[in-house]
């Protein structure tokens, strides 16, 4: 989709907003998500294979997470679209199924932990 249509998502949908920067922060691997988990232990086994593609690795990873708050600033932010003249809350189907894509990736993430912790 195009983000110039999608631009001013805030003033929009605010509580939508909270759900698409919950989701960008576990796209980008912050410390809440399952990712920064995956990311660490890929980059703990490139260590002894390659130092050269660990820097590469962390290179990409680093463009990664600032594209992905890029396009959440660039998004949420700014005037809204003029073609847009409907206003909708949201249904609680939606903030719910949003909830079932966010909390079992999070849920993992202290699963993990609590298994690395006993090791």
């Amino acid at each position: 989709r195009s983000l110039l249509i999608n631009k001013g998502l805030l003033n929009f949908m605010p509580s939508m907003t909270l759900w698409w920067f919950l989701l960008s922060v576990c796209n980008m691997a912050a410390p809440p998500s399952l990712n920064l988990l995956g990311e660490i232990s890929l980059l703990n086994s490139i260590v002894g294979w390659s130092w050269l593609t660990m820097i590469s690795l962390s290179f990409l990873s680093f463009f990664s997470a600032a594209y992905t708050l890029y396009l959440y600033a660039y998004s949420q932010h700014g005037k809204i679209f003029s073609g847009v003249y409907s206003f909708s809350g949201g249904n609680i189907r939606e903030y719910f199924l949003l909830f079932l894509h966010w909390f079992p990736l999070n849920l993992l993430i202290l699963k993990s932990e609590v298994c690395l912790f006993w090791i």
